[in-house]
C-alpha cells in the first residue's frame, strides 16, 4: 500500500457520498463501542497497579460469623497492624480508618473522604506531595493533607497550603497537597490526618478498645502468608471483645467455628475478590466474568459492524467487475489489485475509528454513569494510537474477501456484464455472517428485556409498608438518644406540614448497620437475630399493623431500654424460636423477662434478593428518622433546615424521599439495564443495516428470475414471498442460535432473586418478534424494488 492507493480509496468515497457516510458510521459505531468498553476492561484490569509491589501490600478482611448473615469485609481490629509488625513478616503497616464529621472551611461545611492513617501509608501507597511535607501532615496533631479535588472542593481554585479547616472542634492546617489516587485504586481519599491528630476522637481507644477499621501490610520478600494469617486469627479470637463473644450465649451457637475468621487479601487481588464483591460494599468490586463478557460484547459490536462493511463493500465490489476486468486487461497484477482493495478498506477503517474516537469522548460521561466508574482519564496519546493501529489491523480484516473477489475476477466475463455475481460458497458465507448479526441482536435484546422487566417487578414490589410521603434523614453519628437528638425530634414533629417522625437503627432498604442480639428458643437453644431499634409510634406512622397480637404503644417512652412494652418478632423470627406458627409466639415470655406482644408484618429490609430473615423489634432511640409529610423533598428540607442548623451546627443534613432510598438497593439492575438496551439497539441497528445490503444484493442478484416469474404470472404476493423466504430463513438461524444463550443468560440472571416476575418465555419470544418486524423494514424497500422491476430493463442487462 502507497499513498496513491490511499488517494484512489479517498477518491472513491467522495464521489459516492451515501456509501461512505453507511460505512464509516456503522464502523465509527462500532469503534466507539469497542473502545469504551475495552477502557473499562483495562481500568479493571490495572486496579491497584500504581500501589508498589501491589502482591505484596494486603489488606485484612474479616467476616464475622456470629451474624445471621457472614459476609466479608475489608474491616479488621485496628491493633493487627501492631500485631503484624511485632512478627518479623512484614515490612510497613499502616491502617485507614474513615472519619465522616464534614470539615468546614470558612462558613462553608463539606462532606469529605478523610481518612485516619499512619505515615508508612505515604511509601506503601506511593503519595506523593506536589507541595508542602506529607510527613510533617501525617504526624502533627494540626496536621491535614489535601488532594487537588479535595482543595478544590474546600478552597474552590484558590491557594489551599497553610489554610484551616476544622472537623468539629477541632482547628487543623493544610500541611501538604496531593495529587488525587488513581481512581482504578482500592483505598480512595480526598484527606488524610495521622494517627495522632487532634481531630481524631478516638485516637487514645481505638488501639487499647481494640476498635475496627482497614488495615494493610506490606509483608516482606519470602513472607509466608499463611503463617502471618494464623497469626492474626489467633490475635483475633483472643482479643477481648471476640473473647466476651465467645464465652456469651452468642458464642454457643458457634460450635467451634472463629468468632471471627481472618484473611489476607493482596492488593492485585482485591478488585475481583469473590468474597468482598458478595458483601453489602458489592458495587466497589467486580467480577472477572463480567468484564471479559463486556470486552467480548465490544468486539462482538465491532464484529457486526465490520460484517456490514464487508457485506457492502462484496456488494459494490461486484458492481466494479466491469472496472476491474479493465484494469486487469491494462495489465494491473493481482497483487496491486489486492493492495487497492486493502488500501480503500484501511482508509475506511481509520476513518471510521477517528469517527468513533469523537463519538466515544461525546458519550464518555453516559457511560461512565452506566458503568458507575470514573473513566475521565481513559483518552490518552498512547490509546489513540493502539486504537487506530488495531482500526487498520480491522480493516485488513475486512477487506480481505472483497480483495479475494477482485483477484479472482475474470476480465472476459467482467466485461460481458456476467461477472457480477459471487460464489455459492462466498454467498453463504455472508449468510452465516448476517445470522450471527441477528442471533447476537436477538440474544441481547431477549436478556435486556427479562432484566428490565425484573428490574422493574422488584422496584415495584411492595416494601412491607407505604412508603409514599415519607422522608429519611440520619442523624450525626451517636447521636440517637441523646438530648440534642431528642430535642431536634421534638421540634420537629412540630413543624407544619410534618404528619408524624419515628427513629429505626437503620432505614429500610440500606444494609449499612446490624444490630444482632442473642435469643434463646422455645427448645433452650441460643439464636442470633437481627434486631431492629425502632421508636414507639414506628408501625403507626409507617401504616402497618401487627399480622398478630398488638403493635407498641406509640405513647410509650421512646428511651426505654427495658422492654416494658414488650418486643416483637416477624413471622420468620417466631418459627425461629420454635412455635409452631407464628401467633402461638403471641404473649409467650423470653428469657430475661421481655414478652412478644404481636407478630410485625413482613418488612422488606434488604428487597427481593435476600429472603425473609428472623427479626426482632425493640423499643429504643434509632440512628435514623423518617418523617411522614404532604410537603415535596424541596420545601420539607427549606422548613427542617433552620432546626437542624440550630441543633447540629457540625453535620450536614442529608434528607431524601424512602422511595428513593428503596430504589438505592436496585441502582446495578439499573445500570446493567441501560447498558443491555444500548447494546441490544445497537446490535438489532447493525443487523437491520446487514440484510439490507444482503436484501440489495438479493434483488440485483435474481433480477432475471424475478422477471421471468413475473412473465410467467407471478403476482406480487408471491415476489415478496420469494423475497422473504430467504430472510426468514436467516432470522430462524439465528433464533436457534441466539435464543439459547439468552435463555441461560435470563435464568443466571433471576437466579440471584428470591422472588421472580412472571417472565416465562414472552421475552424470547418479543425478540424474535422484534427481530422479524426490524427484517421486514430493513427488506421492504428492496422487495417494493423486486415488485416495481421492469422486465425490459432486466432482460436487456
Amino acid at each position: 500500500m502507497n499513498l496513491r492507493d490511499f488517494r484512489i480509496g479517498w477518491r472513491l468515497l467522495w464521489q459516492q457520498p451515501a456509501y461512505s457516510l453507511v460505512v464509516t458510521g456503522g464502523l465509527a459505531i462500532g469503534f466507539a463501542a469497542c473502545f469504551l468498553l475495552f477502557g473499562f476492561v483495562e481500568f479493571c484490569l490495572n486496579y491497584n497497579n500504581a500501589i508498589p509491589d501491589n502482591d505484596r501490600v494486603v489488606v485484612v478482611k474479616q467476616r464475622i460469623n456470629v451474624f445471621p448473615r457472614p459476609e466479608w469485609q475489608a474491616w479488621a481490629f485496628l491493633p493487627l497492624r501492631d500485631v503484624a509488625l511485632a512478627s518479623g513478616m512484614v515490612e510497613e503497616a499502616s491502617i485507614a480508618k474513615p472519619i465522616d464529621t464534614p470539615l468546614r472551611a470558612g462558613t462553608e461545611l463539606r462532606a469529605m473522604n478523610l481518612q485516619v492513617v499512619d505515615p508508612a501509608f505515604r511509601t506503601m501507597f506511593a503519595v506523593a506531595a506536589l507541595e508542602g511535607d506529607l510527613t510533617t501532615a501525617l504526624t502533627q496533631p494540626d496536621g491535614i493533607a489535601l488532594t487537588v479535588a479535595g482543595a478544590q472542593k474546600l478552597f474552590g481554585n484558590g491557594a489551599a497550603l497553610g489554610q484551616s479547616v476544622k472537623i468539629g472542634d477541632a482547628t487543623l492546617q493544610v500541611r501538604a497537597l496531593l495529587r488525587d489516587p488513581p481512581a482504578n485504586s482500592t483505598q480512595r481519599y480526598e484527606a488524610l490526618i495521622g494517627t495522632g491528630s487532634s481531630a481524631w476522637d478516638e485516637r487514645d481507644t481505638a488501639i487499647s478498645k481494640w476498635g475496627r477499621g482497614t488495615v494493610y501490610l506490606k509483608l516482606k520478600p519470602g513472607a509466608s502468608m499463611p503463617a502471618l494469617t494464623a497469626l492474626l486469627q489467633e490475635a483475633t479470637e483472643k482479643s477481648p471483645m471476640n473473647q466476651r463473644v465467645k464465652n456469651s450465649a452468642m458464642g454457643k451457637g458457634l460450635n467451634g467455628r472463629n468468632v471471627a475468621d481472618i484473611s489476607l487479601l493482596p492488593l492485585s487481588d482485591a478488585y475481583f475478590d469473590e468474597d468482598l464483591a458478595g458483601g453489602r460494599n458489592a458495587e466497589q468490586y467486580g467480577q472477572r466474568s463480567t468484564v471479559y463478557g463486556l470486552a467480548a460484547g465490544g468486539l462482538l459490536i465491532l464484529l457486526l459492524a465490520a460484517i456490514n462493511y464487508v457485506n457492502l463493500a462484496t456488494v459494490r465490489t461486484l458492481r466494479r467487475q466491469r472496472e476491474i476486468g479493465v484494469r486487469k486487461l491494462l495489465g494491473a497484477s493481482a497483487a496491486r489489485l489486492v493492495r487497492q482493495f486493502l488500501s480503500e478498506a484501511v482508509l475506511t477503517a481509520l476513518l471510521s475509528a477517528v469517527a468513533g474516537l469523537m463519538l466515544a469522548w461525546l458519550l464518555l460521561p453516559l457511560f461512565s454513569d452506566l458503568v458507575n466508574r470514573p473513566l475521565a482519564g481513559m483518552f490518552t496519546p498512547l490509546r489513540c494510537l493502539i486504537a487506530l493501529g488495531f482500526a487498520a489491523f480491522i480493516g485488513m480484516l475486512a477487506g480481505a474477501y472483497p480483495a479475494w473477489l477482485a483477484q479472482h475476477a475474470l476480465p472476459g466475463l467482467a466485461l460481458g456484464g456476467r461477472g457480477n455475481s459471487e460464489t455459492a460458497a462466498g454467498m453463504w458465507v455472508r449468510r452465516m455472517l448476517t445470522v450471527l448479526q441477528f442471533s447476537s441482536a436477538m440474544a441481547l435484546s431477549a436478556t435486556a428485556l427479562a432484566v428490565n422487566w425484573q428490574t422493574s417487578f422488584a422496584s415495584h414490589a411492595t416494601p412491607g409498608f407505604d412508603p409514599a410521603g415519607l422522608l429519611v434523614l440520619d442523624l450525626p453519628g451517636g447521636e440517637a438518644g441523646k438530648p440534642a437528638a431528642t430535642a431536634f425530634i421534638e421540634r420537629l414533629r412540630r413543624v407544619p406540614g410534618v404528619d408524624g417522625v419515628v427513629t429505626i437503627s437503620e432505614a429500610v432498604g440500606r444494609d449499612g448497620f446490624k444490630l444482632i442480639s442473642t435469643i434463646t428458643t422455645k427448645d433452650g437453644n441460643d439464636i442470633p437475630m437481627e434486631t431492629k431499634n425502632v421508636s414507639p409510634n414506628w408501625f403507626e406512622v409507617n401504616h402497618v399493623q401487627a399480622e398478630y397480637g398488638r403493635a407498641f404503644d406509640p405513647g410509650h417512652d421512646p428511651n426505654d431500654t427495658k422492654d416494658l412494652d414488650g418486643v416483637m418478632v416477624n413471622a420468620a423470627g417466631a418459627l425461629a424460636l420454635g412455635y409452631a406458627t407464628p401467633q402461638a409466639a403471641v404473649g409467650q415470655v423470653l428469657p430475661g423477662g421481655a414478652q412478644i406482644i404481636g407478630i410485625a408484618p413482613e418488612i422488606r429490609f434488604q428487597g427481593l434478593r435476600v429472603p425473609s430473615k428472623a427479626t426482632l423489634y425493640k423499643i429504643r432511640p434509632g440512628q435514623v428518622l423518617a418523617i411522614r409529610t404532604g410537603d415535596s423533598l424541596q420545601a420539607a428540607a427549606d422548613a427542617i433546615a433552620p432546626l437542624w442548623r440550630s441543633q447540629f451546627p457540625n453535620a450536614i443534613m442529608e434528607l431524601k424521599t424512602q422511595q428513593a432510598v428503596l430504589a438505592e438497593r436496585y441502582v446495578a439492575d439499573t445500570r446493567l439495564t441501560r447498558t443491555l438496551t444500548l447494546t441490544s439497539a445497537t446490535a438489532i441497528a447493525l443487523a437491520a443495516f446487514g440484510i439490507y445490503v444482503l436484501s440489495a444484493y438479493s434483488v440485483q442478484r435474481n433480477r432475471r428470475q424475478i422477471v421471468m416469474r413475473k412473465l410467467y404470472g407471478a403476482r406480487g404476493v408471491d415476489i415478496a414471498l420469494m423475497m422473504g423466504r430467504e430472510f426468514s430463513l436467516l432470522i430462524g438461524a439465528g433464533a436457534l442460535l441466539g435464543l439459547p444463550f439468552a435463555a441461560v443468560s435470563i435464568q443466571r440472571y433471576l437466579a440471584s432473586y428470591t422472588e421472580r416476575a412472571p417472565i416465562g418465555g414472552w421475552t424470547l419470544a418479543a425478540a424474535l418478534a422484534l427481530a422479524l418486524l426490524v427484517a421486514l423494514l430493513a427488506t421492504a424497500r428492496h422487495t417494493i424494488t423486486a415488485l416495481r422491476m421492469s422486465p425490459s430493463l432486466a432482460l436487456r442487462d
